[in-house]
């Protein structure tokens, strides 16, 4: 398998952090507000199974035939409704206790990211034409690639910066260790995130 930065992927619009930030916690006070008002794991089977229907995206396990080798796809087409589609590995695992629902929290988040920035997007584009565009990843700027915005978009709603705060305040300090077990996302998903945010300094 290659470098995931050979990987073609449809450019997006430009959307820093701080733009992501502000998504991520607009989505938290419609759909989990007490994620917004202290350091607490996102229930996201609840979200999945229970919230996001009512906004007309829906996620539903998948074989491996319909995903290949591929954790999970949101399909970009269509005029309503939105359907991700996570391995059934991965959904069975989000059922699970941590550490072992960790990367499908993390995988599942990052699909909930492309439905919510991308989907837009990618329909009003597919109007115009039936195939999009495609460029490497490795020729775009990580504003530009929607992989790191999806990423970036599921740090910002397991981990929103109002509650890191929060959670700094008590412990005088934000190691990623402490991060990951406050709110069941690996150690190395919780650094990634706080080196994003240029917090890493900080604890």
């Amino acid at each position: 398998m290659g470098s995931f930065l050979e990987e073609e992927v449809p450019p997006v619009n430009p959307l820093s952090i701080s733009a992501i930030e502000e998504v991520g916690r607009c989505f938290l006070e419609q759909l989990s507000p007490q994620s917004l008002i202290e350091p607490i794991p996102l229930d996201v089977l609840n979200v999945v199974d229970n919230v996001l229907p009512n906004f007309g995206v829906h996620c539903y396990p998948a074989t491996p035939a319909e995903l290949g080798e591929r954790a999970g796809a949101t399909d970009p087409r269509g005029g309503h409704e939105v359907v991700i589609l996570v391995a059934e590995s991965v959904w069975e695992a989000l059922e699970s206790e941590p550490p072992t629902s960790h990367y499908a929290r993390t995988t599942i988040c990052h699909e909930i990211g492309h439905a919510i920035l991308h989907v837009p997007l990618l329909r009003r584009r597919l109007l115009v034409t039936d195939v999009l565009a495609r460029t490497q990843r490795a020729n775009l700027r990580a504003y530009h690639d929607p992989e790191w915005q999806a990423w970036t978009f599921a740090g910002t709603i397991l981990m929103p910066s109002i509650t890191l705060r929060m959670l700094q305040s008590q412990h005088n300090e934000l190691p990623a260790r402490l991060v990951g077990a406050t709110y069941h996302v690996s150690e190395q998903m919780a650094q990634s995130h706080l080196r994003k945010l240029k917090w890493l300094q900080r604890g």
